[in-house]
């Protein structure tokens, strides 16, 4: 299953896309995903409630969930808060997870993951790498980071279309898809991963305002930008930002302090 969800561009794309495809291969998989202000919650009902190893079969079920945000979080990731629906917790879930708020006896299972966080891109994937990059391929440059740089190198002449990057590398539109399919990846997801990539390089590192950022990644209305980063991340692009400067606040509030002895 992750090997079909790792090429989404963000862990907020993971979990629709993990949504959607628990839908269409099991009709009897209820699982879907709820919107808090500050959270997201990833959840499931089981429906098997009489069958035996019912209390713990649910706990092995959201742990395949906490798996995949994993993949993008890190392995020392852990929710805040995971639900239960049977009325005591099993043992498994405060093993391996014992920092978590843990609540037995809910509508459904659950795994709460902070909407701050529904940003991140695979652990160990640099897609910056390109940024620099030449666009012939080189040795250690493949079709896709070939293909990805092309739609980097022309984000502010707008949507670079299948069209005119198959022409860039040479191709036709029908190759470029079939190789991008080859490797588990749709041209869309490509183009959405970029855009996604120099949005947020631009909102991290300059104070360039929303409409000339959306200029840059050749968005003619801004809310069309806002919208796009949105989708792909799960915050608005004032959120994103916000949410940064979060996070540097509480690095610098947590270092340690060095005494000077005279």
């Amino acid at each position: 299953m992750l090997k079909r969800l790792e090429h989404a561009p963000t862990l907020y794309q993971a979990l629709y896309a993990l949504v959607r495809l628990c839908r269409s291969e099991s009709s009897q998989l209820n699982i879907g995903i709820r919107e808090g202000r500050d959270s997201i919650f990833l959840y499931t009902r089981y429906p098997m409630k009489d069958w035996p190893g019912y209390t713990s079969s649910q706990a092995y079920q959201l742990a395949v969930y906490i798996d995949l945000v994993r993949h993008y979080l890190g392995r020392s990731w852990m929710p805040e808060e995971i639900g239960i629906e049977s009325p005591i917790a099993p043992r498994v879930i405060h093993e391996h997870y014992p920092d978590c708020r843990v609540l037995a006896g809910q509508q459904f299972g659950y795994i709460s993951v902070p909407r701050s966080r529904l940003h991140s891109t695979p652990v160990g994937v640099d897609s910056q790498n390109t940024e620099s990059s030449p666009l012939v391929r080189a040795d250690n440059f493949d079709y896709v980071d070939t293909a990805r740089a092309v739609i980097q190198a022309y984000l502010a002449d707008g949507y670079p279309s299948a069209r005119k990057t198959a022409s860039l590398l040479d191709t036709s539109e029908r190759s470029l898809f079939r190789v991008l399919a080859d490797k588990g990846i749709s041209y869309q997801t490509l183009v959405d991963e970029v855009r996604f990539d120099a949005a947020k390089k631009l909102l991290q590192e300059q104070e360039l305002p929303r409409d000339e950022i959306a200029s840059c990644l050749g968005f003619t209305d801004p809310a069309n930008f806002s919208r796009m980063f949105r989708r792909i991340g799960g915050l608005s692009p004032r959120e994103f930002r916000k949410s940064i400067q979060t996070s540097v606040r509480d690095k610098l509030a947590i270092r340690p302090t060095i005494a000077v002895v005279h």
